[in-house]
């Protein structure tokens, strides 16, 4: 079979002779490329070359730079557009839009002027972008800022023009050949016209203000967006497209559970059938913690889950995926990225890994083997040697188990596993004994301080919990009109801040650690808070009330996510934590700068790129030689980080997720915490 044939009919969910293993190198080859660091052998040389000539089949899905004709293609990055060599359709602004653009350094710019108003967006691919392997750029200011904006955004959708590029298509293909399979993109990188308002029109953080708040304006503008999204997918149904990825990037976090089937689900099953009905495979690019979403996405419609991320840069094993998906869905990617790197992965791990791999999917059908989300610029090139020696020796199809691994090594590891479960099960049982559900937390802290006979404190017990209430549904009018009937009947900030808003938060996070709430539960909880601190913090500053510890938090240079940051620095805001967000992006000399003028008790930093990570070492390091580290606790946090690269580097604490923060914080710091 050759590659391509061999890819297509896994596929479709037939057995073929061999498991496809199909690296993602662009992200890796740009960064290197750009640094100057691309090995001899491969001097001169493309991707697509690279992947010849190791005998590896190629695999062009989302696309980069490279794919697109000029400037013009890519101008409109910062709302979701893209006209790409690849594609089987080409769009372009219609309705008398005008656009005036700029060019700062790599940063595009755009004033879009339209017969409703004119809205601005800058976004781009610097230099130190281009380094750190983002091929397609940031969004730097999104074009929803304001509620006129939505309009603007609106008429922009509605009006676009869609044509068939079904000749550009094939000529892309024909350069392929049988070396591997291509993937058209779908109307946008968004799965619906809700995920692409989230994705790509307004900040991360603010879209779930947005979504709850501005149900009516989100609904308007899906509506606008809806009207282009018919169009592409009508193009190519019609077209000779083999491949469609159709949707990116799912968290359960931020696509949490009941927004995914509401919001993402029926255009997935949307295009899932009308694609299918032509012949056509729809993947989806799944790369995230899907552990929420594992039924939801299985049932999607689509054929194929691409970039699948599996533990332990996620929650889910690579033997649950196939478990649970086979049946249904085909797996590509399996391979996380974390496991290609020397400084989050030993060679014993890496092998051990593989071991597990091939006994967790056995018979191996509905497997592509593949790097996720991408081969990470700073991996070790020889460990992709090291996969496809082991799948020319051990993914013959079909396989049998017991036959496809050292089974020693496999044994402890699958023990390792069992304990490490059974590790997991304990302290989810001990979570759930500590957790009967925010409300009844809530009763319960208020109703330790009330006692038979006393009636005042069982009213003032059943007014605090009432401000708990208030805070975990994240109804911040209600919370600020119970924060002044307490101030009123006399209850003091402190009582209120600690028995009420703090019990109510820490009921929150734990919530929100255990899966029983997401990102705008969160989110919204500390949007309260916030508002009802500002009335208290006068009267807490008058009394004498200091915070508990001070944290200084950032995401390092180079690195523009701030979502998780974000998260994490609420959880520390709600528990009562004095929290200086340094924002992102942030430099190491700025990290020092602060952390000598604040004198925080904590430091977070926070890494989402593996090209970033480095930078956390350098911080920690630079804080040591300035001699600030005597009494100073970091804790590191992000997607490619675990415990082994925080341990290298002399990181305190290394926090999975917002969840866990505020208990790592507490018990680094100990007695040094005021009461």
């Amino acid at each position: 079979m050759t590659h391509r044939d061999r890819i297509l009919a896994a596929m479709r969910g037939e057995m073929v002779d061999v498991i496809p293993f199909v690296p993602r190198l662009d992200l890796w080859w740009l960064a290197n490329a750009s640094r100057g660091t691309l090995p001899e052998e491969f001097a001169g040389m493309t991707t697509d070359d690279i992947a010849r000539s190791r005998g590896w089949a190629i695999y062009r899905m989302v696309p980069g730079l490279g794919d697109v004709a000029g400037i013009d293609d890519v101008l409109h990055r910062s709302i979701g557009l893209f006209n790409f060599k690849q594609s089987v359709h080409r769009w372009k602004l219609g309705g008398g839009v005008e656009v005036n653009a700029t060019d700062e350094d790599g940063m595009q710019i755009v004033e879009y002027h339209t017969p409703v108003g004119v809205a601005r967006t800058i976004g781009g691919v610097t230099e130190a972008m281009k380094k750190a392997g983002s091929s397609l750029g940031w969004v730097e200011e999104p074009m929803i800022k304001e509620p006129g904006d939505y309009a603007i955004a609106a008429y922009i959708f509605e009006n676009l023009e869609v044509a068939p590029a079904y000749e550009q298509h094939l000529e892309y293909m024909a350069g392929i050949g049988e070396d591997g399979v291509v993937a058209v993109n779908g109307a946008t990188l968004a799965a619906s016209p809700v995920h692409q308002i989230q994705k790509e029109l307004i900040d991360a953080t603010r879209f779930f203000y947005e979504y709850n708040d501005n149900q009516k304006l989100i609904r308007r503008l899906a509506e606008s967006i809806e009207v282009y999204f018919e169009k592409v997918l009508a193009t190519i149904a019609d077209s000779p497209a083999e491949v469609v990825l159709w949707g990116a990037n799912y968290d359960d976090t931020l696509t949490y559970p009941p927004y995914f089937e509401k919001e993402i689900l029926p255009w997935l099953r949307r295009a899932g059938e009308v694609l299918g009905a032509k012949g056509k495979i729809v993947a989806t690019h799944t790369d995230g913690e899907n552990a929420g979403l594992m039924d939801l996405i299985r049932d999607c419609g689509c054929h194929v889950a691409e970039s699948v991320t599996p533990y332990p840069m996620t929650k889910v094993k690579i033997d649950e995926y196939y478990a649970r998906w086979r049946d249904k869905i085909t797996i590509m990617g399996g391979i996380p990225e974390s496991v290609l790197m020397e400084e989050t992965a030993t060679e014993e791990e890496f092998e051990t890994y593989l071991d597990n791999l091939f006994a967790s999917v056995v018979p191996g059908d509905r497997i592509i083997l593949g790097t996720a989300d991408s081969t990470p610029p700073d991996a070790v090139f020889a460990r992709l040697d090291r996969i496809a020696e082991r799948v020319e020796r051990e993914g013959r199809l079909p396989l049998s188990a017991g036959k496809t691994v050292a089974g020693d090594r496999v044994a402890r590891t699958q023990a390792a596993a069992t304990a490490g479960a059974e590790k997991d099960a304990a302290v989810d049982g001990a979570t759930a004994t500590h957790l009967a559900g925010a409300r009844s937390a809530a009763e319960q802290s208020a109703g330790a301080r009330s006692t038979a006979g006393q009636s005042a404190e069982a009213q003032r017990a059943g007014d605090l919990t009432a401000v708990q209430e208030a805070l975990v549904d994240g109804d911040a009018e209600s919370l600020v009109k119970q924060v002044h009937a307490l101030l009123d009947e006399g209850v003091g900030a402190h009582e209120i801040l600690n028995d009420g808003m703090i019990t109510a938060m820490e009921s929150v996070g734990r919530r929100f650690q255990t899966g029983d709430a997401f990102v705008p539960d969160v989110l919204l909880s500390a949007r309260a808070m916030n508002e009802a601190l500002e009335i208290l913090e006068p009267l807490l500053a008058a009394g004498g009330a200091e915070a508990s510890a001070k944290v200084i938090i950032g995401t390092v240079e180079g690195d523009m996510h701030d979502i998780g940051k974000n998260l994490v620095a609420m959880m520390l805001r709600g528990a009562g934590f004095d929290i200086c967000d340094l924002g992102v992006n942030v430099a190491c000399e700025e990290f020092v700068r602060r952390v000598e003028k604040e004198k925080p008790d904590v430091v977070g930093i926070s890494a989402l790129l593996t090209t970033t990570m480095p930078s956390m070492g350098a911080i920690i390091d630079a804080l040591g030689e300035a001699g600030l580290r005597d009494g100073l606790k970091v804790i590191v946090g992000g997607a490619p980080i675990n415990q082994k690269f925080a341990d290298d580097i002399g990181a305190d604490g290394y926090a999975q997720d917002a969840g866990v923060v505020v208990e790592l914080a507490k018990s680094l710091l100990g007695s040094r915490l005021s009461s």
